[in-house]
């Protein structure tokens, strides 16, 4: 991953973060790309429960558009990833997996 991919994924954390209203222990966000739409789940965990249905109020198409930004420098470097999964649990180290 490039820098520049870095500081796109750290934006992406960042409004995700910040969006989720109830607090947590640990989240992940999966995001799908398609040819013209994402998909995406967010599921948080807080005291040991995980809820897939958590109150979230983050803008959606600002996040569409770093993913766009994302996909496109991979696509340049001859990376196809359909989607990855962005993981932090409090405390931790952020990680992203990309699934090919």
């Amino acid at each position: 991953m490039i820098a520049e991919d870095f500081e796109i994924i750290k934006e992406v954390f960042e409004i995700v973060e910040a969006g989720i209203v109830q607090g947590y222990d640990a989240f992940h966000y999966h995001v799908e790309v398609g040819k013209s739409h994402m998909e995406t789940e967010l599921c948080v965990e807080k005291n040991g429960l995980e809820s897939w249905s958590a109150e979230a109020d983050f803008d959606d198409s600002k996040v569409y558009f770093l993913v766009e930004r994302l996909r496109a420098n991979a696509i340049k470097r001859g990376e196809l990833w359909k989607s990855f999964v962005l993981s932090y649990r409090e405390g931790e180290q952020v990680r992203t997996k990309f699934n090919y």
